[in-house]
């Protein structure tokens, strides 16, 4: 079972009993006991225009990425000067006005100067490691083993050993330079805002891309997954930097529809929209993808692509669309009863479940 989901399941339970038990003795807590409680008021906004997601579709008539609203945040506290972490806390008041949707709450931290770094705790795949440092704090998604990887992709390539997950988006957000100088007594906490006065925004350290080429044939696949390779594994939450030595592959089910630049009957489309922490750099000839197709006749085809070049035109760099101008005819096998099947852009094709237990 997944850890987090194990977390935030006893952390829920914890919630509850020790509600029974404050309702049960609730006092009024006179001023001089205030240095115990919460010295700190966090709102944290979340810019929620993601590419792909919420706006900027290459066609509009497409399946569109499922996405929700955080609903928990992490805050943590790392000492100015050591770099270490101080003080953290989780966060679940939610709410949306005129700027945006946010999550809020208070928290205590002691006297000192503080750099402040908040991300939204409740994404699936995504994991974090260095959690006390500031500095080298870094969000990554695990690689699959080799059954698993052999069981979405049978005919990957020599290269794809180190196929990861899709990140989840995670929205971070970080304030520095924090003076907390509290006295013993106070009437209300102090609320932390940027340097311009405002509460600080997070946003989305990964990016979704949207990838399309056309097929012919589609009436004779069951189901298609593509692998692209040179994405970044990893990537530093403070700086918002790739980890240049975590090499990874991503992949992803691919839809069928059809194809708007074209009238044919017999061309249909292949798509997919995808999540990545950004391609490396310093890829040349080596950023590949490979589309393997399973076929009714449990036959597997597969097709790969060198698409270094496409990265670096300017509708993937601004838009982060991947148009490949080709077409892939899958080859039913001489044998093949071919009378059937179903019609272009109809009927999807069986997406191959992403939920793998550990």
């Amino acid at each position: 079972m997944n850890l987090k989901r194990l977390w935030l399941q006893s952390r829920l339970l914890c919630l509850c009993l020790g509600g029974i038990f404050v309702c049960a003795g609730c006092e009024h807590r006179p001023l001089e006991m205030r240095q115990y409680e919460e010295n700190i008021f966090v709102r944290v906004y979340y810019n929620e225009n993601i590419r792909n997601v919420s706006f900027g579709f290459y066609d509009e008539s497409k399946k569109k990425p499922e996405y929700s609203s955080p609903k928990m945040m992490r805050v943590m506290f790392f000492d100015n000067v050591s770099d270490k972490l101080v003080s953290e806390r989780y966060l679940y008041d939610c709410g949306r006005d005129e700027r945006g949707y946010y999550i809020q709450g208070k928290m205590n931290v002691p006297n000192g100067k503080y750099n402040m770094l908040a991300y939204n705790f409740d994404t699936n795949e995504i994991e974090t490691r260095n959690n006390y440092s500031y500095r080298t704090i870094s969000a990554y998604t695990n690689a699959l083993s080799e059954s698993e990887a052999n069981r979405f992709f049978s005919s990957r390539g020599d290269d794809a050993t180190n196929i990861c997950r899709q990140p989840d988006h995670l929205f971070v957000a970080k304030v520095e330079e924090i003076n907390i100088d509290k006295p013993i007594y106070y009437e209300a906490p102090d609320t932390i805002k940027n340097n311009t006065g405002t509460y600080p925004t997070a946003e989305t350290i990964v990016k979704t891309y949207y990838l399309q080429f056309n097929i012919k044939g589609v009436e004779h696949v069951r189901s298609a997954v593509a692998l692209i390779s040179g994405m970044a594994g990893s990537k530093n939450m403070h700086s918002n930097e790739m980890i240049e030595d975590d090499v990874a592959s991503i992949y992803f089910n691919l839809n069928n529809g059809k194809d708007k630049a074209r009238t044919s009957d017999d061309i249909a489309v292949a798509y997919a929209s995808f999540n990545t922490f950004g391609k490396l750099p310093d890829t040349e000839g080596y950023l590949d993808v490979t589309f393997e197709f399973k076929t009714i006749y449990n036959t597997v085809q597969t097709e790969t692509f060198r698409i270094t070049d496409i990265f670096e035109t300017e509708m993937a760099r601004e838009n982060q669309w991947i148009i490949i101008d080709k077409v892939i005819e899958i080859i039913p096998p001489e044998d093949a009863d071919t009378s059937g099947g179903m019609a272009p852009g109809v009927t999807d094709w069986e997406q191959i479940e992403g939920s793998i237990t550990i």
